[in-house]
């Protein structure tokens, strides 16, 4: 199973613009990452620091830049992630959104990944509950897009997804699923029950740490996720995906961000049973 990491471990920053895509590249393979899973969220934040550019004006020759320095750093694309935002908003800002969620998935195609992850619809503003119809209808769009772009979209669970909600809504699509281990830790499902109940379907982990109370994104062992069930259900299930990563790091100061990569990449060496 393949170490991997969100691209925004390294790119993302306060107060200042995004270090880009194939620096970034550089960085992962200096610290002993062995996959990538490029993360299109920020291309719809308007905000410069916020903005990540990769799919501005000539995105198709921006991607080529990205796949050069993947190239160069013997990394493999594991995965994209598209963007996620309230698809039920109507105006303006919501055609831009829309636009660029088409452009993430073909640049998904372009680099060659196959699968996306994709957010399911929530209610927001309110409880934040999943709403599953109006997931299946949301999502069937982009879904069909990504069918005809040789694209596997990837549901991911929210804190209030439980894997049967995710189930029906695969299946409903025809398509696969990503379990954020954290998110699940916050609704505090069964790690080894629902990621079993997903078996085949499930191709994507979002894998980082949290006490049940916030969202964290934080190390593996700083919190309460069950990882002996996480690493269980891998294996019963025969998962063939890679060991993903999605923790923040915008807040790290630049200069210790090394180190605190080095960790992620021996506490997945050490839960996948390799010499740290």
């Amino acid at each position: 199973m393949l170490i991997s990491t969100n691209s925004g471990l390294y790119s993302a920053r306060p107060n200042e613009p995004r270090i880009s895509m194939e620096e970034a590249m550089d960085f992962f393979a200096r610290v002993g990452f062995e996959a990538v899973d490029v993360n299109f969220c920020a291309t719809i934040y308007r905000e410069p620091f916020r903005h990540e550019p990769i799919l501005d004006g000539d995105w198709q020759e921006n991607l080529g830049g990205l796949l050069a320095a993947i190239r160069r750093n013997n990394l493999v694309i594991s995965h994209t992630h598209v963007p996620f935002y309230n698809y039920r908003e109507q105006g303006e800002e919501k055609d831009f959104r829309d636009q660029m969620m088409y452009r993430a998935i073909e640049a998904t195609a372009y680099i060659g990944a196959k699968y996306a992850v994709i957010h399911p619809q929530r209610d927001v503003p309110g409880t934040g509950e999943t709403l599953v119809t109006e997931s299946i209808r949301l999502l069937t769009p982009f879904n069909e897009y990504a069918k005809e772009h040789g694209v596997v979209l990837c549901v991911e669970n929210m804190f209030t997804t439980s894997g049967q909600q995710l189930l029906e809504m695969v299946e409903s699509l025809d398509c696969c699923a990503c379990w954020d281990v954290g998110h699940a830790n916050l609704g505090k499902f069964d790690q080894y029950e629902n990621m079993t109940l997903l078996g085949s379907r499930l191709k994507v982990l979002h894998l980082h740490d949290n006490y049940g109370t916030k969202d964290d994104h934080s190390l593996p062992f700083l919190g309460t996720v069950d990882w002996n069930g996480v690493m269980c259900a891998l294996h019963d299930i025969h998962y063939e995906g890679t060991f993903n990563y999605e923790v923040a790091a915008s807040k790290l100061p630049v200069a210790l961000r090394a180190e605190h990569a080095r960790y992620m990449v021996a506490a997945a060496k050490y839960l996948l049973g390799r010499d740290v």
